[in-house]
């Protein structure tokens, strides 16, 4: 199986704008970057993902994915996850894939181990094999085969709507739970967690 893993980076000036009260822009891209150089470094342990693909419209997060022999999709037109993630699941299929695994740039906890095993948990398709966050409203980790099964609609309340949207295709439903994927950065209670727990870096 070609299994491509799908990473979406907003700009680094723009994401993490529901920290604003506790980080200032410049100190929210820093953090961004992190983030996203991070997540990168992790995916390109993990032996079974045969491509990674970045998707952005931040021309330095390009740039630096490309230093690390990753694929890139520049994303145009109005900024919209959903919209961005299935244009570079189309470029992924035209070059031959046959699943796609959509990693978030904020997971600070995700170890190569986590996503090996993340994968694993696949079966015969179709499927789907979906992770969580802490409060189960949200998917942080996601991996569809064929890579056209579902419409992504990441967003308020995805988990169940993806499950939902898999089933309906026929699919086998696989809920992987992972304390560190679970963990995703979106506010300040989230940053405080993770800087209590040593995983971010003491200045940003």
């Amino acid at each position: 199986m070609s299994l491509w893993a799908i990473v979406p980076v907003k700009p680094l000036r723009r994401g993490k704008s529901r920290l604003s009260e506790i980080l200032s822009e410049d100190e929210r891209s820093r953090l961004n970057h992190f983030l996203f150089s991070n997540t990168l470094d992790v995916l390109l342990q993990v032996e079974s993902i045969s491509e990674i693909l970045v998707v952005s419209r931040d021309s330095n997060v390009l740039t630096e994915a490309r230093e690390k022999s990753v694929r890139t999709v520049t994303e145009n037109g109005t900024p919209e996850l959903n919209n961005a993630l299935r244009r570079a699941s189309l470029f992924s299929q035209a070059l031959s894939t046959e699943g796609v695994l959509i990693v978030p740039a904020d997971l600070p906890m995700l170890t190569p181990a986590d996503v090996t095993e993340f994968i694993a948990q696949r079966i015969a398709p179709p499927t789907m094999v979906i992770s969580p966050d802490r409060r189960r409203l949200g998917t942080n980790m996601l991996l569809i085969d064929p890579a056209d099964l579902i419409s992504f609609s990441f967003g308020t309340d995805s988990f169940e709507r993806h499950c939902d949207l898999a089933r309906q295709n026929g699919a086998e439903v696989v809920i992987y739970e992972n304390p560190r994927i679970s963990l995703d950065l979106d506010v300040p209670e989230d940053y405080e967690i993770l800087r209590s727990r040593s995983v971010l870096p003491l200045t940003i």
